[in-house]
């Protein structure tokens, strides 16, 4: 019998086979499950494979948007809430409306994560150039005054 059709028969009776944390973990009747355990022991490698494999298969693909692992998520999210905090101390945000962008940015949509973090990355270029500038102008403003 194959993986294919082991993991077949355990939906028939109504056992679920999947993974938790690189483990194959069965969910279902207690009886069903006790009856299937022998037949899957004995295949538990290859069932761990095949699952594997599936979840692999199974992931959404888009493709006209780039792949993105759950670590570029993480990077890009925590890069997004450090622009954001940023930019809201250069331009003297109120705590709640920073806190309401921090939240709309942080719980939006994953198809928002780029933009958003291109969008917060040139008004906080535009803010450290304005401020940069002011800067500027006063150091120079000194050797006028006299």
């Amino acid at each position: 019998m194959n993986i294919s059709d082991l993991i077949q028969e355990a939906k028939a009776a109504g056992v679920r086979l999947y993974l938790h944390d690189g483990k194959v973990k069965l969910r279902g009747d207690a009886e069903a499950m006790k009856a299937l355990r022998p037949k899957l022991a004995p295949h538990k490698a290859e069932i761990l494979a095949y699952l594997q494999g599936a979840e692999q298969q199974a992931s959404e693909f888009w493709p006209w948007a780039p792949y993105l692992t759950t670590a570029d998520v993480e990077r890009f999210r925590t890069e997004l809430v450090g622009t954001i905090e940023k930019l809201a101390d250069m331009e003297h945000w109120p705590d709640e409306h920073r806190d309401d962008v921090l939240s709309r940015a942080i719980r939006g949509p994953l198809a928002d994560l780029l933009p958003n973090l291109h969008h917060f990355n040139q008004r906080l270029t535009e803010a450290t150039a304005e401020a940069a500038a002011r800067e500027a102008t006063k150091q120079h403003t000194w050797r006028f005054d006299r």
